[in-house]
């Protein structure tokens, strides 16, 4: 078990959190997902241990038998590829789940910017009174004071052992607490902070203390960083607060909760008429693949090799206004976007970059439809599991704000499934029949959550609802299994995979929502 002290450093990094890393499904929890936490039994069976398979033979030539949909498109190949026990190999394509009603507009971008606005994260210390502002509601100047009730919440909160945390595979020692108490500055927080405003330029880990030092549970635990908070992504607006002692890290306010990054991930605006001119200059180039990665420029070496994330978004110049060559480089055949990068001085460096029309990226975001929610999930599946955005991957609400970033919507990193002003049914006291008919009623592309855990519905099939995921640990649906699965991975599975107190997800569920305009019965807040 985590230490209860260490618990509460997560609560102090900025925001209230649950006591489970969403998507490693331990048992009995009562807490809404939420950012990540280090969960119990996280340990170094992670990493020791292998699953067990049935042995199988591969097939011959003659014996294979590649499945295609009705409409001739390959479907996945088990003969490579597994699959849990009740996920047949067609099941695993978006077209499978996808029907002809499926291409409603479930929001219009005016109905999406109000979704936005009613459900702003609240960003809470560990007293659950301290409230950080909004973004948009910061000014020139801050209050010291809430700031340094965040940082002593952290400072006041480190393990009262020590020893039960391991770095580089070693105990973690008091001193090696101080240090990062020592590095967070809180002494030189001033009364009167002056406020600065900018962008994050690259995907990058946030912390709850000011360090890239990686601190597990066990020796052998790669997975659960107790020190990582969450993850920023390229071309965030934030909110700049404070600075380390050795002038490595910045304080930083997101949309949905704050805590240390690393400066060179952040670049300055020149005051916040800038900040504000950059978050609303027209049309965005929104990268809807798993990932896009920027070539190799020897002209733009900030930007070389970058990692932009499903639902990055990047000012999209239009063609009349383009340069015709960049970097020595013709336009030709690419889009141009305008990306912030960070100067020697700390401030905006503004660079022109070539995305090419063969990537897989969208001139404004999607429409809002179950379709196309469902495509943006499936681009995700097999992806590894990253805890709170660790590895460059993503843990359950993780993947699901990345995807419906897609379409203009910005999910809170924490409490999606309190989102108010949409569809939203209670399913906590209900008998699995009434569930059942529920989510058949459901649009695909809905969230579902229980405690613990958020998945995205794709749709139901011989009776039984199927999600996807980005999950830690379940248990198979087949009978009389018990084996705790470590996927580690984004997932499709039914709602009958189970978790470690062998209770169907079905069972666990809670909440069902699909962000439409409701009726007025079922809108929630």
């Amino acid at each position: 078990m985590i230490d209860k002290k260490l618990t509460s450093v997560i609560l102090a990094a900025a925001i209230l959190l649950p006591q489970i890393c969403a998507c490693d499904l331990i048992p009995d929890r009562t807490v809404e997902t939420s950012l990540p936490t280090v969960p119990e039994e996280s340990s170094s069976e992670l990493t020791t241990t292998s699953e067990t398979t049935e042995e199988t033979t591969e097939p011959s030539a003659e014996e294979r038998i590649i499945l295609k949909t009705s409409d001739g498109k390959t479907v996945i190949d088990t003969t490579y590829v597994r699959t849990i026990a009740d996920v047949t190999p067609e099941m695993m394509t978006a077209d499978y789940w996808i029907g002809e009603d499926d291409n409603e507009v479930l929001m219009t971008p005016d109905e999406i910017s109000e979704f936005n606005y009613n459900n702003r994260a609240i960003i809470k210390a560990a007293d659950n009174k301290t409230i950080m502002p909004h973004l948009e509601d910061f000014g020139d100047t801050f209050d010291g004071n809430i700031l340094k009730i965040f940082l002593n919440d952290n400072a006041n909160s480190i393990p009262k052992d020590p020893s039960k945390y391991y770095l580089n595979g070693k105990p973690t020692t008091a001193e090696y607490w101080q240090d990062l108490i020592a590095l967070s500055n809180i002494e030189n927080v001033p009364e009167k902070i002056t406020v600065k405003y900018g962008f994050s330029t690259k995907r990058m880990t946030v912390r709850m203390f000011p360090t890239e030092d990686r601190v597990f549970e066990s020796a052998s635990d790669q997975y659960f960083d107790s020190i990582l908070y969450s993850e920023c992504m390229p071309y965030m607006p934030v909110v700049v607060l404070h600075e380390s002692t050795d002038g490595e890290y910045l304080y930083v306010v997101f949309d949905s909760f704050s805590a240390w990054v690393r400066k060179d991930a952040i670049a300055l605006c020149k005051d916040r008429k800038d900040w504000e001119a950059r978050q609303d200059h027209g049309q965005w180039l929104v990268v809807t693949a798993r990932e896009i990665r920027l070539g190799n420029d020897p002209y733009s070496p900030l930007t070389t090799d970058l990692v932009l994330p499903m639902g990055t978004r990047m000012e999209l110049i239009p063609a009349k206004s383009a340069p015709k060559t960049i970097n020595q480089r013709s336009t030709y055949g690419n889009y141009v976007v305008k990306v912030p990068t960070r100067g020697t001085d700390g401030y905006i460096k503004d660079e022109l970059v070539l995305i090419p029309v063969s990537d897989d990226v969208n001139a404004g975001y999607l429409p809002l439809t179950p379709a196309n929610i469902v495509r943006q999930a499936f681009k995700l599946l097999g992806d590894r599991y990253g805890w709170g955005g660790d590895l460059q991957a993503n843990d359950c609400t993780g993947i699901t704000r990345e995807i419906y970033r897609c379409f203009g919507v910005l999910l809170p990193r924490v409490g999606q499934s309190s989102s108010k002003g949409v569809y939203k049914v209670d399913l906590t006291d209900m008998k699995e029949k009434e569930k059942l008919a529920v989510i058949n009623e459901l649009k695909p592309g809905s969230l579902i959550s229980f405690p613990g855990h958020m998945t995205i519905y794709v749709g139901t099939k011989d009776g039984k609802p199927y999600v996807i995921s980005a999950c830690g640990t379940f248990v198979a649906p087949a009978p009389g299994s018990t084996e705790a699965i470590h996927p580690e991975s984004v997932i499709l599975n039914s709602l009958y995979v189970r978790n470690r107190s062998l209770v169907t997800w079905l069972d666990k569920s809670t909440t069902a929502l699909t962000l439409k305009k409701a009726e007025p019965e079922n809108i929630e807040g």
